[in-house]
């Protein structure tokens, strides 16, 4: 508005616009955003509760018939000891073997019943002890006090991250060293994983196509109402850092979130806070 001066004369001037349709658009975004994440997170859990369910029958069942099949093989053997058999019988028993190990990497690949059984804290250990032996990576491990109480689905979410993160280090970083860290702070949670490897590019603001583990990652923070800061650490490499609630808020209560689902991962002020 503006006072408009003409000799003895004054006018006034209001431009006036509606935004009824912009708010009402803005807010259908917000919404479909919300449902998106809700089916998402519906979808997530139910992907958890059939890894959990395979998992376990190939543990219990599968396992206990391969190892019983394994026990008739000894006595077969040790009954007939013949030469001839008894070298066929090996191969056999070497083949079960060979068996039973694929199996139980295969149920530990799809959900360690650890998770459930000991919790997070040594799931996370046996996932690391995993990594370094199948890339030779060395990693130095931390890991707070208080990480049994959590829930079994921010348990299950936080082990899915540092599985995702170990997966790109293998993948793209080149590092021999890898640090994790997981400690409890109040009611909050914080994680961070740093490699020595070549980091991001600098001013890198995309994703590679096809590649979706970060973005992964992100989707899992925001389901959990957290944050979370990509970038290079200062002494080199990447540095990831996840900071999540205790107590999960539903989806309705982190619009804020929704608000800020289509920002670049990548923003120039991660760098400063990832120190």
């Amino acid at each position: 508005m503006a006072v408009l001066p003409d000799h003895e004369h004054s006018f006034v001037q209001m431009v006036i616009n509606d935004i009824t349709l912009r708010t009402r658009e803005r807010q259908r975004l917000l919404n479909s955003r919300r449902t998106l994440r809700e089916f998402s997170a519906s979808l997530v859990a139910a992907r958890e509760e059939e890894r959990r369910r395979i998992a376990r029958e190939l543990h219990d069942e599968l396992g206990q018939r391969l190892t019983a099949l394994k026990l008739e093989m000894i006595a077969c053997q040790r009954d007939h000891p013949n030469l001839g058999v008894g070298e066929r019988a090996q191969l056999m028993l070497d083949m079960l073997d060979e068996t039973v190990a694929s199996t139980r990497r295969i149920s530990m690949d799809l959900r360690p019943l650890m998770l459930d059984d000991l919790g997070l804290a040594d799931a996370i250990d046996w996932l690391v002890k995993e990594f370094r032996r199948r890339t030779g990576v060395e990693v130095e491990i931390r890991l707070g006090e208080g990480l049994r109480e959590l829930s079994p689905h921010l348990a299950t979410t936080l082990y899915r991250i540092v599985q995702e993160a170990l997966t790109n280090i293998t993948r793209h970083a080149r590092a021999t060293w890898v640090r994790v860290e997981l400690g409890r702070t109040g009611d909050e949670l914080r994680l961070a994983i740093r490699d020595n490897g070549v980091g991001f590019p600098n001013g890198s603001r995309s994703r590679n196509p096809g590649s979706f583990g970060l973005l992964g990652i992100r989707e899992r923070v925001l389901m959990l109402g957290g944050q979370i800061s990509v970038g290079n650490a200062p002494e080199g490499g990447a540095l990831l850092v996840v900071r999540v609630p205790c107590v999960t808020p539903p989806v309705s209560a982190r619009d804020d979130d929704l608000r800020e689902a289509a920002e670049p991962l990548f923003d120039e002020s991660t760098r400063g806070s990832l120190e």
